[in-house]
């Protein structure tokens, strides 16, 4: 039996060239999942703790908005807005009406209102048409203490151009123009903007027309508690410190009752808006430090509750007790009225939560403003201590601020772990193909030469019967 060599060699494998094919293994699913053995374990570790920051970061931004909404409404109580307006009440509100400013002081006033204030308003004599001519000028005028004059040329020489000339002047000092066209003919009328006697309107006599008064100016005037006043303005706020009067007829020798007293509303508004935000901050903290125990059942790895995001952070969990403790103890002056916020309607309930008796709040703000605001301003007041609390928890540079920060960072730091592990992963999956596909290309080395062996060994049948045979 004769085998020729080169026919045998001629037929040995090339190198393979795809993954698996010379092995047999699932080169393509395998190195994935050994990368993924050696990366996943870690990755998730530090996505888990990425996710537990960030809930984290969130959960105390939401607890910072929550303060700083309560150190407002503290603010607008200790401030003295809240609590120490008035309001100002008229006993004709056809005569004038009256709105009190910070400042103004609680009592009964008697208010007469003689005169209104009005503009002057003065007209010319009657042209045929507003388009007759009046002259070229020029024409000066006078109003509020102040002159500015207007000369017309021979394509605006008429009544209209007047009026225009005057409408449009950059200095006018207060005057306005306006043409009637009446069954006599056209008149140019030229009101003051401004009522009051200062602000009347004058033509100097040298103008080529003169006017004619047909409004006086006045002032408003009248008397408080007998003691009489005038103003330029029906908006009088030169009469009574803090509190101006809105005057809208004059009704000589009768006597108004003008009430200026503590508004109560406001005051009651400015403290419940202070319970809600109190409420508020107590309720979210509250839920976000506490772990909520299976719906039903008992706790096991499938059924284990929901811990808040900020259980166990005991710089927050502090806040909460510090916040209950100032509102449920004592503050303001010694000799103040009042003491404790129950004194004033104000209640703490088995939650921590507080709500407000309306009646006995009102009562209160009614007897005595200045203590309630006592009790939440100076420097042992309710409002301030809640105030330095909050600053120094969520104020710039606080407790919260710190914290997250701290976790901002860390948060940073996992990104670059994360991105590190994904520069691995890619090195990895590198690594073991190269040594998977020379393994591979071992084997089908292998492969191929026992195949020629095969070939070269193996007796042929049909060789050996030809040569028995002859």
């Amino acid at each position: 039996m004769t085998i020729s060599l080169a026919t045998a060699t001629s037929n040995t494998v090339a190198p393979v060239t795809s993954q698996g094919l010379g092995s047999g293994l699932d080169i393509a699913t395998l190195v994935p999942a050994l990368v993924n053995a050696t990366i996943q374990p870690q990755q998730a570790l530090l996505q888990s703790s990425q996710t537990i920051d960030q809930a984290t970061i969130s959960s105390l931004g939401t607890v910072q908005s929550a303060l700083t909404s309560l150190q407002s409404a503290v603010t607008a109580i200790t401030s003295g807005g809240g609590l120490s307006q008035l309001t100002a009440q008229s006993s004709d509100s056809s005569v004038f009406s009256a709105t009190a400013g910070t400042g103004a002081v609680a009592g009964s006033y008697q208010v007469q209102v003689q005169t209104l204030a009005q503009a002057n308003t003065i007209e010319s004599p009657s042209f045929s048409s507003q388009n007759a001519t009046v002259g070229t000028g020029p024409y000066t005028f006078t109003a509020g203490g102040a002159s500015f004059s207007v000369t017309l040329g021979s394509s605006n020489d008429t009544l209209s151009g007047l009026a225009a000339a005057i409408n449009g002047a950059s200095d006018n000092s207060g005057v306005t123009a306006s043409i009637v066209n009446g069954t006599g003919g056209s008149y140019l009328l030229l009101s003051a903007t401004e009522t009051g006697t200062a602000n009347a309107v004058s033509v100097s006599s040298s103008s080529p027309i003169s006017f004619t008064s047909i409004q006086p100016a006045s002032d408003a005037t009248g008397t408080i508690d007998n003691l009489p006043f005038d103003s330029a303005s029906n908006i009088v706020s030169n009469a009574l410190n803090n509190v101006t009067l809105n005057l809208a007829s004059a009704s000589p020798n009768t006597t108004q009752t003008l009430t200026v007293s503590t508004d109560t509303n406001s005051g009651a508004t400015a403290i419940q808006n202070f319970v809600q935000a109190y409420n508020s901050a107590l309720s979210l903290i509250t839920t976000a430090t506490a772990y909520t125990p299976p719906a039903s059942g008992s706790v096991s790895s499938t059924n284990a509750g929901t811990p808040g995001p900020l259980l166990g952070n005991l710089g927050v969990e502090n806040v909460m007790f510090e916040l209950q403790s100032i509102v449920g103890g004592s503050a303001g002056s010694s000799t103040s009225a009042f003491s404790l916020l129950s004194q004033i309607g104000v209640t703490a309930g088995s939650d921590g939560t507080l709500s407000v008796n309306t009646s006995t709040l009102t009562g209160a703000l009614q007897q005595n403003p200045t203590a309630v605001q006592s009790l939440f301003a100076g420097s042992a007041g309710i409002g301030t201590q809640l105030n330095t609390l909050i600053n120094g928890v969520a104020g710039p540079s606080g407790t919260l601020d710190s914290e997250t920060n701290g976790l901002q960072t860390d948060v940073s730091n996992i990104n670059n772990q994360l991105s590190q592990l994904n520069a691995q992963s890619a090195q990895l999956t590198a690594q073991y193909n190269a040594e998977f596909n020379a393994m591979d290309n071992v084997v089908a080395a292998y492969k191929s030469t026992e195949s020629l062996l095969t070939q070269l060994y193996t007796p042929q049948t049909s060789s050996s019967s030809s040569s028995s045979s002859g």
